[in-house]
């Protein structure tokens, strides 16, 4: 009787710990299968973080500019880009983490690049223009400028806009006070030439080639102050101006220009583009910005 007892028991025994154990095992696979599938979800959402990351990192912006001369914005041979401009995107590519590629193109050709979409926006120290903007979205001015003209520092014959009737006045191609010499020229009876360079033109001032040539304020001062030749700026003034970038006139184009006009409000306002415009300009030109561009 004691030994069927016995059997009995480890019987019971063995089913008892058979019970247990499979429970066990099951709570084991089901704790490592909630782990499995957390890490899982942790894993994918690392994962976007970083493709997310990457796509910030990878992403690249063309800008086009003539890159024709300094301190506005020079492609060398070797195509080592200089000049305000230069500066400028070096500094928003790395506040951004985006890749910046410039791209050269002559200055008439600048807004040919954004209208096929080879060029992402347009970069050459431009005036902001009414005109223009209606075509393309307009960036915030990151620094403000004075158009006028120039004549050779000897020079005592001309005096006002009035002494160039019968003369001829130089200006770069696209420069702000284009349009305006254009509509002086008929009034005044002056010839305009229309140069590449704003430095051609005031050598060819020099040369006697010109009698003025109409600019930057900012222009004038950095070509004396390289090349050792006095220019007399006329009083009379053209007209102020601020200085942005275009961008295309299309949702990404909006949407770029946006991004970037946050940079270069922290830009203004932690000192770094009065420090380029010092820099290249010899003076901080942020405080020449005006309310409306």
């Amino acid at each position: 009787m004691k030994r069927k007892l016995l059997v009995v028991l480890a019987m019971v025994f063995t089913v008892a710990t058979m019970v247990t154990g499979c429970g066990e095992n099951k709570a084991s696979e089901t704790e490592s299968a909630s782990k499995t599938e957390t890490g899982t979800a942790k894993n994918s959402e690392e994962e976007t973080g970083d493709q997310k990351d990457a796509d910030t990192e990878s992403r690249k912006v063309v800008v086009v500019t003539s890159g024709a001369g300094e301190p506005y914005s020079l492609l060398d041979e070797n195509q080592k880009w200089s000049g305000i401009d230069a500066e400028m995107w070096a500094e928003i590519g790395k506040r951004t983490g985006w890749e910046i590629e410039v791209k050269q193109a002559s200055f008439d050709s600048l807004f040919g690049e954004l209208d096929s979409g080879r060029a992402d926006v347009a970069a050459n120290c431009f005036g902001l223009k009414e005109e223009r903007s209606e075509k393309y979205y307009p960036s915030m001015a990151y620094y403000g400028d004075s158009q006028c003209v120039a004549v050779k520092g000897d020079n005592t014959e001309i005096n006002s806009f009035e002494d160039f009737a019968g003369k001829k006045i130089g200006v770069t191609s696209g420069q702000a006070s284009e349009t305006i010499l254009e509509d002086m020229s008929e009034e005044l009876g002056f010839e305009l030439v229309v140069y590449e360079s704003l430095n051609t033109g005031y050598g060819d001032v020099d040369l006697g080639r010109i009698d003025g040539m109409g600019g930057p304020v900012t222009g004038a001062n950095r070509y004396m102050d390289a090349s050792g030749q006095e220019l007399h700026i006329l009083d009379e003034k053209l007209m102020a101006n601020n200085v942005g970038y275009y961008f295309q006139k299309t949702e990404e184009g909006k949407e770029l220009c946006d991004e970037v006009n946050k940079v270069i409000e922290e830009m203004l306002a932690d000192g770094t583009i009065a420090s380029i415009t010092e820099k290249w300009l010899l003076e901080d030109m942020t405080a020449y910005i005006t309310e409306e561009s």
